[in-house]
């Protein structure tokens, strides 16, 4: 579709709450499906299809829009944002308080792995935006401590990917629990028929705004391989770790085992990493992590290995 493209915040419409908070957070220019979404949302009333890679500023691209539109009322649910993880349900949820300041919505998270009473007590108190999971999000719905009958925003972020994640049937039975009024707002990467035929299904005058993939990788990022030996893989990380000054890194593992043992040092260096698999709970690998974090950022390493913040 033909959108007319703005180069500043200040030409899409947000509202000058929106653009102080906008300000504060030191954006200038809003990123493509930014310049295309924002527009659209606070000026039509029709579902949309939103299409752009991740980490192209999404979550802004629908989150402003609904923060401007909705008023506290800390009673029913008046939007409900569906993510496929604990990690994007707890990054969406910050990032939406943080335009949120003056607005003062109230904005919570609910993801499993977490503690359900607390989640229980957030919501006994009334809510305006909730931002889950889709397991999590039906458990509520089930106990009946979550109804969607007043919801004005249903947001699918990462479409494509909870789909792939078996999220199917979740999606489509937490849609069937909200009203025909509410408005769907579906975001993804990529476009599969399974999201076509959803979209068919759940949604109604639909348009699709595309913003088109100049590039995969920012030219920022320099993209290099190595072909080793499987038995060499170990000695050659720790050569490249070691020729990196103060490396901070993320290394993927194939198995869980593979990153216990990555993640292991020799006795004689002092490990400042940590490993994040399922195998581990949640709380217990957040706090892993942050911890590793801190341990690094308040002193200088000794050694160039442990310098990295492994998460795997």
């Amino acid at each position: 579709m033909h959108m007319t493209i703005t180069d500043d915040f200040s030409a899409l419409g947000l509202s000058e709450q929106m653009l102080t908070a906008v300000r504060a957070k030191g954006f200038e220019t809003p990123t493509a499906i930014q310049k295309l979404t924002i527009p659209h949302l606070l000026t039509k009333t029709n579902d949309i299809i939103a299409q752009s890679q991740t980490g192209t500023g999404k979550t802004a691209a629908y989150g402003l829009p609904i923060l401007q539109s909705l008023e506290p009322a800390r009673g029913p649910v008046q939007a409900i944002i569906l993510v496929p993880t604990r990690e994007l349900a707890l990054q969406a949820a910050e990032e939406l308080l943080s335009y949120n300041r003056e607005k003062r919505l109230s904005i919570t998270a609910i993801y499993g792995g977490a503690a359900m009473s607390e989640q229980l007590r957030r919501l006994a108190k009334g809510v305006d935006i909730v931002v889950g999971t889709p397991g999590r999000v039906l458990d509520h719905i089930r106990r009946g401590t979550l109804k969607l009958e007043n919801v004005r925003y249903l947001v699918l972020d990462e479409a494509d990917e909870m789909l792939n994640m078996g999220f199917v049937e979740d999606v489509e039975e937490i849609m069937s629990h909200t009203s025909e009024e509410r408005r769907v707002l579906l975001f993804s990467a990529t476009m599969p028929e399974r999201i076509i035929r959803l979209s068919k299904t759940y949604m109604r005058d639909t348009e699709i705004v595309r913003v088109e993939n100049k590039q995969l990788t920012t030219d920022l990022t320099e993209q290099i391989y190595f072909e080793v030996r499987e038995a060499d893989k170990f000695d050659a990380l720790t050569r490249i770790i070691d020729v990196e000054p103060e490396f901070y890194g993320i290394i993927f593992a194939r198995t869980k085992i593979g990153a216990d043992e990555t993640a292991s040092p020799p006795a004689a260096m002092p490990p400042r990493c940590c490993t994040a698999t399922s195998r581990r709970p949640s709380a217990k690998r957040y706090s892993a992590s942050s911890a590793t974090a801190r341990s690094i950022s308040s002193s200088p390493p000794t050694w160039r290995r442990a310098a990295s913040t492994w998460a795997i």
